[in-house]
């Protein structure tokens, strides 16, 4: 057993990261990050590596509070998308990272990126996702879960079907 000041000297094992693919109007939300969080590029999601105690705040609440100080907006519900692990951690001290991604619409606010976490923010369009777009694979999948699993039939971008295990794609 260790005791709770042994347990701050060990080094990480793992992080774990959150982040919002935001939708609004059939664009998505991108970001750019002084350092990236994410893997396949300097674009990104909104969100954060988590570093806080185990307790009673939970992981959603965690998001929105960065979704609101680094953008300035506010979003509905959130709901897992994807995820993905990766090795090495922010800090360069541990061995694992584990990225969530949750799927939700803008609410409010206006899109104002702070300078001080991130460089830029934009509003693209849900085409420049898709298979040949040079979008990470963890991102097109992700808008390709969320767009065909969350998003209601009348809100879904003009031509995305809905696929299914049992028939081919269209396209």
């Amino acid at each position: 057993m260790t005791t709770p000041s042994a347990a701050h000297a060990l080094p990480v094992a793992f992080q774990v990261g959150v982040f919002a693919l935001v939708q609004h109007q059939n664009t998505y939300l991108i970001v750019r990050h002084h350092r990236p969080l994410l893997p396949g590029g300097g674009q990104s999601l909104p969100g954060l590596m988590l570093e806080v105690p185990a307790g009673s705040n939970i992981i959603e609440m965690h998001l929105r509070r960065a979704l609101l100080s680094q953008v300035g907006i506010a979003v509905s519900d959130l709901r897992l998308v994807g995820s993905h692990a990766g090795r090495g951690v922010q800090s360069g001290n541990g061995e694992a990272r584990l990225n969530l991604i949750f799927g939700t619409q803008y609410c409010s606010g206006i899109l104002n990126p702070q300078p001080d976490t991130i460089m830029n923010a934009e509003w693209l369009p849900s085409h420049e996702f898709g298979e040949y777009s040079g979008a990470p694979e963890w991102l097109q999948s992700a808008v390709r879960e969320f767009e065909t699993v969350i998003l209601p039939p009348a809100t879904r971008p003009a031509g995305t079907a809905r696929t299914s295990f049992f028939r081919r794609r269209q396209g």
